[in-house]
Order: structure tokens, then sequence, then C-alpha cells
């Protein structure tokens, strides 16, 4: 047993073993987590060699031959492709390629910032098209009036297991992101400590203790931000959904100088009745962990809640249960805290029929117009 791979950078999973030639098939990423890769090494040692080599998140399945592979990937010019490409030398053959559609959706910029404690964290920017065609001058060549930047809004998941920015056709289509850039909002995205794909050390510092450290991450984005003279951090909104609904209260509770206005879909509010083995992988037991249990929760803090929030939730979540928005709106109540609800009483963790979305978004935008 000995290990085959080293680095500053993650193998995250195996896709194939060729017992006959001794080489291991993986995908990861070694120059930027905002990439996913296939690579191989044998297993007598010897340097890793990358298969694939378009910037962008690829998926691959080799062939059980080991003469090929399945090519499954996308980036933020690119939408999905699938290729089969040869590990032998041969001809590339393209599956499906994407129909040239204009959608005159801009793909979002991409930036590193390090945080308060030197850590670096990558951070996604939608500009609204105004701003695109007439970019004010950076930090330190002179800056625009405040009147004259728009309000920001921080898009969150800050949990474990999404990552939020990555070279994907995905950041492109989220349309909702796409929306409120449109309407005017520079829209950040930052994937803060604990987030996936980047090695232990940088997913475990929340490990019993969450909704401290995302926080003080996104605080820290949002501080940088201002110093790009492109918004107006003054006038901060967020939104997030199911552990992003979380941070959004935690966001409003423990940071309000910061964030003014929320939207908390779906939110996790105590974590006692959050019924999945996800909580005690990285919380523990209430029984070892309760004053984790307690700094945790959204209801520990209702009554510090000073800027404006709108609860959403589908009544019928079977993931987060709407129980978590029914004690979060009681604790606001009993702090004579005001507050907005959207209660969908059709919807499951996610609004999926096309009229409660399509209200959804455009109430959302209400929302952050009215208070930002």
């Amino acid at each position: 047993i000995r290990q085959l791979t080293s680095g500053d950078w993650p193998a995250e999973a195996t896709v194939g073993l060729d017992e006959k030639r001794r080489q291991l098939y993986f995908v990861g990423w070694q120059e930027t987590p905002l990439e996913r890769q296939l690579f191989r090494v044998s297993l007598d040692a010897g340097p890793i060699e990358q298969l694939t080599t378009d910037a962008g998140m690829h998926g691959a399945e080799v062939a059980p031959d080991f003469t090929s592979f399945i090519d499954v990937w996308s980036s933020r010019q690119t939408p999905p492709t699938v290729t089969v490409r040869s590990l032998s030398g041969g001809a590339e053959r393209p599956v499906h390629s994407p129909a040239e559609i204009d959608l005159e959706l801009r793909p979002p910029e991409f930036h590193r910032f390090r945080n308060r404690d030197g850590i670096e964290l990558h951070a996604a920017i939608y500009l609204p098209p105004k701003l695109e065609r007439n970019p004010p001058p950076l930090a330190g060549e002179g800056r625009v009036g405040a009147g004259a930047r728009p309000p920001v809004i921080v898009s969150v998941y800050g949990g474990p297991g999404p990552q939020m920015v990555n070279e994907s056709w995905g950041q492109t289509v989220d349309l909702s992101a796409q929306l409120l850039a449109q309407h005017g909002f520079v829209v950040l995205k930052v994937d803060n400590r604990g987030s996936a794909r980047r090695g232990l050390a940088f997913e475990a510092p929340i490990a019993r203790n969450l909704g401290e450290i995302e926080v003080n991450d996104q605080v820290d984005g949002v501080r940088w931000l201002g110093t790009l003279g492109v918004a107006d951090s003054s006038r901060v909104g967020v939104i997030g959904w199911s552990y992003g609904g979380y941070m959004t209260l935690m966001a409003l509770l423990k940071a309000p100088e910061v964030f003014k206005a929320g939207v908390a879909g779906a939110p996790v509010s105590f974590w006692e009745g959050y019924d999945t083995a996800y909580t005690e992988k990285y919380l523990g037991t209430p029984q070892d962990n309760s004053e984790g249990y307690h700094r945790g929760s959204a209801l520990t803090d209702a009554d510090r809640l000073h800027g404006k929030l709108l609860l959403i939730h589908g009544m019928i979540d079977e993931n987060v249960h709407f129980r978590h928005t029914a004690r979060m709106m009681q604790a606001l109540i009993d702090a004579g805290r005001p507050f907005e609800t959207l209660i969908y009483p059709n919807e499951r963790h996610m609004p999926r029929s096309e009229k409660d979305r399509a209200d959804m978004e455009r109430r959302i935008l209400e929302f952050f117009q009215k208070n930002l």
C-alpha cells in the first residue's frame, strides 16, 4: 500500500483501473479548483498524465477496454458537450454538440481574494449590462460616486457539498443571478471555507460550529467587492436556498451591519430538526455538542434581526421540513421583529411548477428592488 499522488490539490474520485496496464484513472484538479480534469497515473509510480485539456468541468466514463473515454464537459462559454476521446491516438467522435442559440447571457467574471485569515477564496461577479458597457474605474484609479453604484446581492449556499464558483455552463445559465443582474444588481458568489473541492484543510474548519466561519468569509467577500468600486457596499442583500437559506438567516443575524435584506429559501433554522445523518456528520450529536447546536441555530439570535427578511418555503418540503420556517416565524414574532413570508402549498424543497417558479422569481426581484 503506497501513495500514488501528492501535492496541494485533491484527487476527487477514481473512474477506472486498468489492471493489465497497471494504470489508474481519476478526476480532480491540479492548477485551479474551478476546473475538473481527467488524469492517469501508473501503479508503479511515475508522472501524472492529464488526459483532458479544455478548461472546464469534465466528467469521464472510461471504456472497459481502456482504449477511449466519454468526456462530458462544459465551461462558462461552452454548454454541455459529449465527446468520445481516444486513449490510443485515434480520432475523436462528437456525440452531442450544443445547438447555436444566442441566449444573450453574459458569463460572470471570476476573481480571487484573501479573507481575514489569509485564505484564498474564489468569487464570481455578475455585472448589470450597463456596468459592463461602461465599467467604472477600479479602486485607486478614481472612484465613481456612491449614487452611481448599484446595490449588491450575495447569492450563497455556503455549506458542505456544492461549489458555487466553477468553470461550468451552470454559471452562465444561473437565470436567477442573470435576472437580478439584468435589473441593475451586482450579484456576488463566494465559495467560503466549508465548501467542496478544496481539500480537507479548507472544508474542515466549520465542523461542529456551523454558521460562523461561513458568514465571516461572505462578509470578507462583500468588503473585497467594495474595493473594486463597481458596487454600493452599503446596500447589500443576500439570497440562498436550503443551507443557503440558513446562511441568509445567519448573515442577517450575525452581520446586520453588512447585510440589509435577505431572502431565505427553505432554511434550516435549528439543527436538531434536520433529520438526516448530514447533521451528525458535521455537528456531532446534541448530547456531545450542545453548544454547537445552540450557537448554530438561527432561533438563538432571532431578536438580532434588523434587516428586511423574506422567508420562502414549500409546505410539503420533504428535505427541510416546513417546521423550520414555522419555528423561525414564531421566534421572530416572539422577539417583535417584522418579516415577510412566501409560502407555496404544493411545493417540495424547490418550486417545480412553472407558475410557482415564475411567481417566486418575480416576488424576490420586487423584494430586493423595494428594500435595496
